[in-house]
């Protein structure tokens, strides 16, 4: 099992060069965008997200696990066939639906600006039904190597799309990109796919074909579940709030909620390995002890990122203005240094939309390694139903009492916080294995204060604010014991 953390430590190095070149390339479509129109990007990524939930089906975890024991070359062909079949049948009515309902979505939001961009995702949502299988393919033949030199390369080809039409064409350039960027990343994955195993297309007989399908749905339409609802609870918050406040103000929620995601990198990277490699371990003796170790350190490491980014989040929108500024005049590029004046007013929201990443991190994993593996979907769709409705009901309650960007942004973490700790529940009960100890939540206690402290302080001083950090690790390393970096070295 230290191979596995090994594959999760390069899938992480991968992961976060792919991050930092996407945080990069935000920060200067930011820059070279008005909040206005970054607030449109926004507002029709959302409605797009939610349309787009329809087409999942959760292929892309049911391809992974029946490849990673498919016996040949003309088995794995067959499951993306019979992937991708199903995949389409919900895809072209999806798309056509986006494209010739455009102009009454803008007219419910009382924005014709939307109309353009609703019929480009209607287009890509066609060419990204292709990604999610081409993808299994490669992480189901453990082709781990390639998947990671893909995600890496990829990212700096997307700022090379996307920075250059967006400098030229502004808003519109965006949507040229995004189409552009996803034909790339489909043919690119479609040849990693298939340059080992070719493309001798044998359709399997009708008894195979249903057979295939048969297999496939018994695990992806309860992925498919807990996908629409995750990305339910992703993308209705900005539909929402979409409606009650401008556009300005809802670039301030957009931003620090893009901003909070990037650390989803972390726990996508330990789910592009654990999936494939758990469905081979179930069987083990020592399978939860090994997984309770593996978790331990993904549990502290995790969190002690996120409540960092959290409490740095003034300095290193500072510095990214600073570095934007300075490759804007490397490349003759009329960049101002002004990301953080325009979104500082969204500081306040970091912490708590941090915290809801980092639970609903916890339960991404558990849903790769222990959920998805063991076949416990029923418990796994109960999390997510409780990363919902606690979502909801906390935001209904928070309404009254706070702004409605932070009680959305409290809800958020309650609810992920909520179905995390359902989850660990289960597997302490019918397992034995506790994976939330009284240590680990006395640890998170004092994280969150940490956190806290660059909020209710904002005005302290760089030193001040240096030492109350360093007491922190200093708390970490000694009183908790946990050295996440000395962890993963040694594994």
């Amino acid at each position: 099992m230290s191979n596995l953390l090994r594959l999760q430590v390069v899938s992480f190095i991968s992961r976060i060069i792919a991050m930092f070149s996407g945080i990069f390339q935000s920060l200067i479509i930011v820059n070279l965008l008005s909040v206005k129109e970054f607030g449109l990007i926004g507002l029709v990524t959302s409605i797009a997200g939610i349309a787009g939930i329809t087409q999942h089906l959760g292929l892309a975890s049911s391809s992974t696990k029946e490849i990673s024991s498919a016996k040949s070359s003309k088995d794995v062909i067959h499951i993306v066939l019979a992937s991708l079949s199903i995949r389409f049948l919900i895809t072209f009515p999806v798309a056509i639906i986006l494209y010739f309902f455009a102009p009454q979505i803008a007219a419910y939001y009382q924005n014709p600006d939307l109309i353009f961009p609703l019929k480009v995702f209607a287009a890509v949502t066609v060419i990204q039904a292709f990604q999610s299988i081409f993808n299994s393919v490669i992480s189901g033949t453990h082709r781990f190597k390639e998947l990671f030199t893909y995600q890496v390369v990829i990212s700096f080809v997307s700022v090379l799309i996307y920075v250059p039409l967006i400098y030229k064409y502004r808003l519109d350039g965006f949507f040229y990109s995004l189409v552009i960027f996803n034909l790339v990343q489909t043919l690119v994955l479609g040849y990693l796919a298939f340059k080992d195993i070719g493309l001798r297309f044998e359709f399997p007989t009708k008894t195979e074909f249903f057979s295939l399908v048969k297999n496939l749905l018994k695990i992806s339409l309860a992925i498919y579940f807990v996908k629409i609802l995750f990305t339910a609870w992703q993308e209705i918050p900005v539909a929402v709030l979409g409606k009650q406040y401008s556009l300005e103000l809802l670039a301030l929620f957009t931003f620090a909620f893009n901003f909070s995601s990037k650390l989803m990198s972390i726990s996508d990277s330990v789910t592009d390995v654990n999936l494939p490699v758990y469905s081979k371990k179930f069987e083990d003796k020592d399978f939860f002890e090994h997984f309770s170790q593996n978790f331990n350190v993904l549990f502290h490491f995790i969190f002690f990122v996120g409540i960092s980014a959290s409490y740095w989040a003034k300095e290193i929108l500072q510095v990214a203005d600073l570095m934007i500024y300075k490759v804007g005049a490397v490349l003759s590029l009329e960049l101002s240094k002004n990301i953080y004046e325009r979104y500082q007013e969204a500081l306040i929201l970091f912490l708590p939309l941090i915290l809801s990443i980092v639970f609903y991190s916890y339960l991404n994993i558990l849903k790769s390694s222990i959920f998805v593996p063991l076949e416990k979907l029923r418990k796994m769709m109960i999390s997510y139903l409780l990363l919902i409705f606690g979502s909801f009901l906390t935001y209904l309650i928070c309404i009254n009492l706070l702004p409605g960007l932070i009680s959305m942004s409290i809800a958020l973490a309650v609810g992920s916080f909520i179905a995390f700790v359902y989850a660990a529940y289960f597997i302490y009960i019918t397992y034995g294995t506790n994976i939330f100890s009284l240590k680990k939540i006395y640890f998170s206690i004092l994280s969150i204060f940490v956190g806290y402290s660059a909020i209710y302080f904002s005005d302290m001083g760089l030193i001040e604010k240096s030492l109350i950090y360093l007491t922190y690790f200093i708390f970490l390393t000694f009183i908790f014991k946990v050295n996440v970096i000395k962890l993963i070295l040694k594994r």
